[in-house]
């Protein structure tokens, strides 16, 4: 039987026993001093998993834990996979107040997350019409 994972526990996605070139990684830097920062962190990653579902996305917040977050952050960073370089989509740190300033409109992030993945893999058109890409 396989060993339990324990609750809680960080995964590394870029050692050995879990990296996949096939998961792409979302790193978000949001802070934590109101709870919706953590809410759209899971929001983008839930959108992204709908739009492009060919595709595997993790979430990897503020480093996993190894980074303090900067007041009033919320900055998301995209890499092909957990090996390559991050690629920054949206800085709302200088965004806002109001805070909903803050966030992107996900969609408008589409085309940038394209372009990302398409980078490394352009054999693998995923989820997206080269007609697409022009826009």
């Amino acid at each position: 039987m396989a060993p339990k994972k324990k609750k809680g526990k960080l995964v590394d996605w870029a050692d050995d026993e879990h990296f996949s070139k096939d998961r792409s990684i979302f790193f978000i830097e949001h802070t934590t001093e109101c709870p919706i920062f953590q809410v759209k962190a899971d929001e983008c990653l839930t959108f992204f998993q709908q739009r492009i579902p060919e595709r595997e996305f993790q979430l990897v917040r503020n480093k996993n834990g190894k980074q303090v977050p900067r007041d009033g952050a919320f900055e998301v960073c995209i890499s092909q996979n957990a090996k390559t370089s991050e690629h920054e989509l949206w800085s709302g740190l200088t965004r806002g107040p109001p805070r909903r300033d803050k966030f992107p409109q996900y969609e408008d992030l589409v085309s940038d997350v394209h372009r990302v993945l398409k980078k490394f893999y352009p054999d693998k058109a995923v989820g997206v019409d080269d007609d697409d890409m022009d826009m």
